[in-house]
């Protein structure tokens, strides 16, 4: 079984004919398709079609704030500096030994009158 050279196995497909490319026109057809659709969507909302209002609202907003974030230049880490070193900073606040955030007493005891952690009476 003999192969036939890769430029033969394919009419029209040889040196004589570069490849070319055509990724671009699914591309195409996909934004085209795209507005036909979004078309409609708007020609249903001037007819009074309700549910299809937030399909029509938010593609637009959505473009916006990317465009948005690009306008004000987010979105891209190369060529920028990762911002300034602030230090060590403060030092940290010392904690509280007594008052209100204080340390828990640690003495078992209840406080005088308290009924907390005697031995339950009988029944009542």
């Amino acid at each position: 079984m003999s192969r036939a050279p890769r430029s033969a196995r394919w009419p029209g497909e040889g040196a004589s004919r570069p490849r070319d490319d055509r990724g671009g026109v699914w591309i195409v057809t996909g934004l085209v398709l795209g507005a036909v659709v979004y078309a409609g969507m708007v020609l249903m909302v001037v007819a009074g079609v309700t549910a299809v209002v937030p399909l029509v609202v938010i593609p637009p907003v959505l473009v916006a704030l990317i465009g948005a974030n690009s306008l004000l230049g987010g979105g891209r880490s190369y060529g920028r500096s990762p911002g300034r070193s602030v230090g060590p900073g403060p030092a940290p606040a010392p904690l509280p030994s007594r008052g209100p955030d204080g340390a828990i007493p640690t003495d078992p005891s209840p406080p005088d009158g308290s009924t907390v952690g005697r031995e339950p009476s009988g029944p009542r």
